[in-house]
């Protein structure tokens, strides 16, 4: 039986005896089913709505689900994949059953304040292109933790959220977790599996575990977490690398790591005093750009890089080792180091005084800087910043 599209108030309560012979004996949907608006279905005493089918095993195109402000709970107890599932704008449903599901192309939950808890049922879903999971209830991700093959990951504004675990090995195109505040206790996320990925970006989290992280093609960042150590322990390469305003970050250990393809930024890690977990550290194709309040950096393996040098520090800082290197034209484009400024500043900026162990050279216009400095508008991640410095 094909159906193109068909809005469900006439498809799962259905109006005439025929309609509902037909859905009776339908397990396959070829096509959509949404519910737009309401449902015809009766209220309980509170006003609400349950939805429960029970037939359909697969539907081939999107199950969408939105301003269906009654409904409290939805269920289909034998469905085992979906082309596209979006809920959006459910205020009360506080119920979602799904025991059978375990593939799904695109996963979209949006404003669903009243849902706490995903019953996908035994493994759950383990396969799924994309997911978006935005401004829920949900204190957990059950369900959905098993997940072996995705594109995108988007979990963001999540303020019940305490934990995020996910059985990955690669993720194809983009990380993105920001702003579960996990009632002030933190989101704990945790990657087990997990060997290569595209670009990830972290934001808010109180501790991030990476053990098995061998390479990002494009950026791994770090911005206004809580977490106070950081180790990706096989971690050989990134696209580019940045730990911005985590403010109780006192240790990085990234002993594998030996190349840097784009931009590697620490900046204002107030708590961070020593920089030694880069021991074999040797390339970076981008700038290099450190502004803190640090007394220490080592980079003992360093030779090359290829952007602007900055490393700017409001402690007491000897920039010796890094002149040496500027000498030896290991720097190719503009480089600074200056230590005890009052206002350390990034790539571009000039030291604020002069210290007894800084030195600048060349001039703003010459070389090139890439930061990537991501910001929260709506719920999502964008990539907002992006300075350059022609060397």
């Amino acid at each position: 039986m094909a159906i193109t599209h068909y809005v469900l108030p006439a498809l799962a309560l259905a109006s005439t005896a025929l309609d509902a012979s037909q859905l009776a004996s339908c397990t396959t949907y070829s096509g959509s089913v949404a519910i737009e608006t309401g449902l015809a279905v009766p209220q309980d005493a509170n006003g609400h709505q349950q939805l429960e089918i029970t037939t359909v095993k697969k539907i081939t195109g999107n199950l969408t689900v939105t301003n269906a402000i009654a409904l409290a709970s939805l269920k289909f107890d034998s469905l085992q994949s979906i082309g596209g599932f979006e809920l959006g704008g459910l205020t009360v449903l506080s119920e979602l059953s799904m025991p059978a599901l375990a593939e799904v192309n695109q996963l979209n939950f949006t404003a669903l304040p009243a849902l706490q808890i995903l019953d996908f049922g035994g493994t759950g879903i383990t396969k799924a292109v994309s997911v978006l999971i935005t401004n829920t209830g949900l204190s957990s991700l059950t369900g959905i933790n098993n997940l072996q093959q995705i594109d995108t990951f988007n979990v963001n504004n999540n303020q019940a959220l305490q934990n995020i675990s996910l059985q990955v090995t690669s993720i194809t195109n983009s990380l993105d977790i920001e702003a579960n505040d996990g009632y002030q206790t933190g989101l704990t996320t945790s990657f087990p599996m997990l060997e290569t990925a595209t670009n990830m970006t972290f934001r808010n989290c109180s501790s991030i575990s990476l053990p098995a992280l061998a390479n990002v093609t494009e950026d791994l960042g770090f911005y206004g977490n809580t977490f106070e150590t950081f180790a990706a322990p096989n971690l050989t390469s990134a696209g580019g690398l940045i730990f911005v305003d985590n403010t109780a970050l006192t240790n990085i250990s990234l002993p594998q790591l030996t190349s840097i393809n784009g931009t590697y930024q620490i900046a204002n890690n107030t708590m961070l005093k020593k920089i030694d977990g880069f021991t074999k550290l040797s390339v970076v194709k981008g700038a290099l750009d450190f502004s803190g309040n640090f007394t220490d950096v080592e980079l003992p393996a360093l030779t090359q890089v290829q952007g602007a040098f900055n490393m700017q520090t409001s402690g007491n800082f000897d920039c010796s080792a890094f002149e040496k290197l500027d000498q030896n034209k290991v720097v190719k484009g503009n480089y600074v180091c200056s230590g005890s400024q009052t206002k350390p500043g990034g790539a571009g900026t000039k030291p604020s005084g002069t210290s007894s162990g800084s030195k600048a050279s060349g001039t703003s216009s010459a070389g090139q800087f890439q930061a990537n400095l991501p910001v929260v508008m709506g719920g999502t991640s964008l990539v907002a910043g992006l300075l350059q410095l022609i060397l």
